[in-house]
């Protein structure tokens, strides 16, 4: 039995303890984490699911957490829903993703649990702060950077990435890296495309929200 498993047991044993809603929907009001993750492994704490005695926040991995919210929704997640989030048609998914999926065995899936859905998001946002998920157009990019200049934008993004003349849309990574390529990175032209603050304050509300009442169903809060 996996130590998550164990601290899930003993939430249902003891579902007298943990946070009511109330707690919870008081700490998104005053939302001061770091992170959104600070926040669920916060949350995670008071619910028993993990002890912040025994070891710090800082030491719990990603792995970790979508380890929890597995049990919490261990429902699949299909995969339209990863066409909708990222903007992209079938096809073209598909292409970008051919490469991950093959390495990660998961050629052929139409449902994903929530470390495969992470695991395929995670290689679209590339490093750092997430941001939007949906796919971004050239167009969009050139508005931002250069007046709408298509050709300056394939110049340079030419440089960093050989079949950029084959793609309409673009992933926030490719654009994170192009913004670096051109030192435009940690600037408001950033903000504007990749829109950081509104991703941010989304996911906390929507996502917070539906994982925070997974929880308390699951502690018989609800």
């Amino acid at each position: 039995m996996s130590s998550a498993e164990s601290k899930f047991m003993e939430l249902e044993k003891f579902n007298q303890r943990g946070p009511s809603l109330g707690f919870i929907i008081g700490c998104l009001m005053g939302y001061n984490f770091h992170s959104f993750k600070r926040f669920l492994i916060y949350i995670f704490h008071y619910c028993n699911f993990l002890d912040l005695k025994k070891k710090e926040a800082n030491q719990y991995t990603d792995e970790e957490i979508i380890d929890i919210l597995t049990l919490i929704h261990s429902e699949k997640i299909d995969k339209k829903v990863l066409y909708s989030l990222t903007k992209l048609s079938k096809n073209t998914f598909n292409k970008h993703y051919k490469e991950l999926f093959q390495e990660n065995g998961f050629k052929g899936k139409r449902k994903f649990t929530l470390y495969e859905i992470y695991t395929i998001l995670n290689e679209w946002q590339g490093e750092g702060t997430w941001s939007t998920l949906k796919s971004i157009k050239k167009q969009q990019i050139a508005d931002v950077i250069n007046l709408g200049n298509l050709k300056s934008l394939a110049e340079e993004f030419t440089l960093i990435d050989c079949n950029y003349k084959n793609k309409d849309k673009l992933s926030p990574k490719e654009v994170k890296q192009y913004l670096k390529h051109i030192d435009f990175d940690q600037s408001e032209k950033e903000e504007n495309l990749l829109q950081y603050k509104d991703f941010h304050k989304r996911t906390l509300w929507v996502f917070g929200l539906t994982i925070i009442f997974k929880v308390l169903e699951k502690s018989g809060k609800l």
